[in-house]
């Protein structure tokens, strides 16, 4: 699954005005690229660079401030999707994530389905575009996934992986150093079918030997590892800032049940249930926050958003000087089925 560029994606499903600009996300203090649209890249901006040297190469950019808060709960949200297809589901960054979508039962989608509707859901709960490559290995469906751009799903059919991939750039290796592809192309290496068939020697003296024997490994794909079994979490914790102090109570309100319906949806995937809810309400001065234990425990999203508000609005009286609030799931396990109201058959 490919997001890249998470930031500037997530700040285009809260205004698709933005889609098809050159968007600059700023870094919260300002100064640095955080991250860069496709339109800004082609301008030749890029992450980590000077804003003000950003703002000279493409005086057309739009630039926002980055929200590290926002991106990191849109993040979750969107590790909650793939964990409602599969178990086994790796992060290695915000941009990116890698999901073993083999079927586990008979009832299981098969995967070109799961993948459709990982697309589906991205776009619908969360307004994100994202692209998909589907094959029997990571780096074939990673470098399909750049195909799929930029909202697209590209399957490689089994049996036809080895022709595909042997016509793609070596610039497509996960973390090739530039140095590396530079080399190789000195080589007259671009490609990685060329990579492979190029004779040892020639391959050693471009790089040296150590990074032939990686380079071949990882386009053989022969050093890749299953995607691993994502666990259980002990407990969730869902948290935001109020920067503008807002006195409003009711909004505030609504801002508790918000969070509890984010940590409710975290325990979907895993089929947990609460045992415990806790309200916190942060102030400059002070905490203050409110427990509930739950008999049996409770996983409905209603039902958790509904004691959150309860126990928030004490915590709320008077509804100023809020800094941050927080909701706490604890005491996760493993929802069990309403025990039923006549268990002898009559």
């Amino acid at each position: 699954m490919d997001l890249d560029p998470f930031f500037v994606s997530v700040e285009r499903s809260a205004d698709p005005s933005l889609r098809g600009k050159p968007v600059v996300i700023a870094g919260r203090h300002g100064g640095v690229v955080a991250a860069a649209s496709a339109e800004a890249r082609s301008a030749g901006v890029v992450p980590g660079q000077a804003l003000a040297l950003a703002r000279r190469i493409c005086p057309e950019a739009v630039v926002r401030t980055g929200d590290l808060e926002h991106y990191a709960r849109i993040s979750d949200d969107v590790t909650t999707v793939l964990l409602s297809v599969s178990r086994r589901v790796e992060r290695p960054s915000s941009d990116e994530a890698y999901v073993d979508l083999t079927p586990d039962s008979a009832s299981a989608p098969l995967p070109v389905s799961a993948a459709e509707l990982v697309k589906d859901e991205l776009q619908r709960r969360l307004k994100l575009d994202v692209s998909l490559g589907l094959a029997s290995s990571r780096l074939a469906a990673r470098v399909a996934s750049k195909w799929a751009r930029p909202r697209g799903l590209l399957v490689v059919i089994p049996g036809y992986e080895e022709r595909y991939m042997a016509e793609q750039s070596v610039a497509l290796l996960p973390e090739l150093p530039p140095h590396l592809e530079a080399a190789l192309a000195h080589a007259g290496i671009h490609t990685l079918g060329e990579l492979l068939a190029a004779e040892e020697a020639v391959l050693v003296s471009a790089v040296g030997g150590l990074a032939a024997r990686r380079l071949r490994e990882t386009a053989l794909c022969q050093t890749e590892a299953p995607v691993p079994v994502s666990a259980p979490p002990t407990w969730l914790g869902e948290e935001t800032h109020v920067r503008d102090r807002r006195t409003d109570r009711d909004a505030l309100l609504d801002v508790i049940a918000g969070l509890a319906l984010r940590g409710a949806r975290r325990l979907r995937p895993f089929d947990l249930a609460a045992g415990m809810v806790t309200v916190a309400v942060h102030r400059k001065t002070q905490s203050t926050r409110r427990s509930e234990e739950l008999r049996p425990s409770v996983a409905d999203e209603a039902t958790l958003q509904q004691i959150a508000r309860r126990l928030a609005e004490p915590l709320l009286d008077p509804a100023v000087g809020v800094g941050a609030l927080e909701v706490r799931l604890t005491r996760l396990g493993r929802t069990s089925p309403q025990v039923p109201l006549f268990p002898i058959a009559i």
